[in-house]
């Protein structure tokens, strides 16, 4: 059945509804958690008594596993079905988090950690895998997904605030509600409807040269633009409120407030991208979004005081607000040619996510957080660079 780019919503069964609605809610509480790891750090850092390196470790061990999970993925529903896949990897974010609960073992807490990466690695897979699926590849409905993970990353940072805000050891409190999220969207999800969208219905047949992709300029471009903007998303994520308080520019409740303003700043920045999906085509988009990138992560990075790290901090938000989802739209083509392409083209792309958090632990260790979260800017030149040589692809 074809489904009109500019009503989405309306083309959708009213079992369709139910499912993308879901997976909207599932995307809302990997906002939360997700973030929630990154607001959490500065707590659990100072009760555990964890240095830089294994801060910065944690981090990487979420994109681990979100790249492990990249590498096997895509085969599961073929065997499983998506929505038993999906329910099995939706419990080891939360599971994760009760570990972190009850250690304070690097060992232990790397492995929590990495459980929330796995099963956020597989969430995101299927999310986009079937809104990409269902929206015929417009950057409309994705963005649309990637709001909802916005609002829940808008309202992380409060939820910390809030369950801290009579001292740090209230982050056991902000846990124990992701974990009860978690609950909710393990009784929510079984009811999905998912035949439309499953490799039983005939969506996954195998083109007669499955790893075709591999010749595919356009396949290689985009995911080099992902794996350098991932890398700096998966670093500002984990590591802005350590350096908001570190680098001395803001306060500790500061920082949690500056990191909700830039999901907030991010969530209407994809609402805007949501309505020039049509207008403006993703390597233009990509083009833009780059050197805005580049530019206001200096400004974080150089700001001696808290106006122009707040100036910084929206700037910010709003380049990297539709990256995302326009990245993937960008080989839309590619994606639905070949069904195994998305699961490599994680894999690939997560790799950034993994080293750059960790590197920039390495760093701060010996030379204090500022000169850690420059390095981000080694990654930021190559995203303008591949997004320009994208625009000949």
């Amino acid at each position: 059945m074809h489904r009109s780019r500019t009503s989405f919503w309306r083309s959708l069964s009213s079992g369709e509804k139910y499912m993308v609605g879901n997976l909207f809610f599932l995307y809302f509480v990997q906002g939360i958690f997700v973030i929630g790891i990154g607001s959490l750090l500065p707590m659990m850092k100072a009760e555990y008594s964890l240095s830089y390196e294994v801060g910065g470790a944690l981090i990487s061990a979420h994109n681990i596993g979100s790249l492990i999970t990249g590498m096997f993925v895509g085969m599961l529903p073929a065997l499983l079905g998506y929505k038993r896949t999906l329910l099995y990897f939706n419990v080891l974010p939360f599971l994760g988090f009760a570990i972190t609960l009850v250690t304070g073992n690097p060992i232990l807490l790397f492995l929590a950690i990495l459980l929330t990466g796995i099963g956020r690695g597989a969430v995101n897979y299927y999310n986009n895998q079937i809104i990409n699926f269902l929206s015929h590849g417009s950057s409309g409905p994705l963005n649309m997904l990637h709001s909802f993970f916005a609002i829940g990353a808008l309202l992380s940072p409060f939820l910390v605030l809030a369950c801290t805000s009579g001292g740090d050891s209230g982050w056991r409190t902000a846990v124990y509600i992701i974990i009860g999220m978690g609950v909710v969207s393990m009784l929510t999800s079984p009811r999905m409807q998912m035949d439309s969208v499953s490799p039983e219905g005939g969506q996954a047949v195998q083109p007669a040269q499955p790893f075709g992709f591999w010749r595919e300029r356009r396949f290689w471009l985009t995911a080099a633009i992902m794996l350098c903007y991932l890398s700096i998303e998966a670093s500002v994520m984990g590591w802005l409120v350590t350096y908001f308080i570190d680098s001395g520019a803001a306060s500790a409740s500061s920082a949690q407030m500056l990191t909700a303003l830039l999901w907030v700043v991010i969530l209407l920045g994809r609402t805007g991208c949501i309505l020039i999906a049509g207008h403006v085509s993703p390597p233009t988009f990509l083009r833009c979004a780059s050197l805005g990138i580049a530019v206001f992560l200096v400004v974080v990075i150089a700001s001696p005081s808290f106006v122009p790290l707040l100036l910084g901090t929206i700037g910010l938000g709003l380049c990297m607000a539709g990256m995302y989802g326009t990245t993937v739209s960008n080989a839309t083509e590619v994606f639905k040619t070949y069904p195994l392409a998305m699961g490599f083209f994680v894999t690939l792309t997560g790799i950034g996510s993994v080293i750059a958090p960790s590197v920039i632990g390495a760093v701060a260790g010996q030379f204090g957080m500022r000169v850690g979260l420059g390095v981000l800017l080694v990654p930021a030149v190559l995203l303008i660079l591949f997004a320009f040589v994208n625009r000949k692809a």
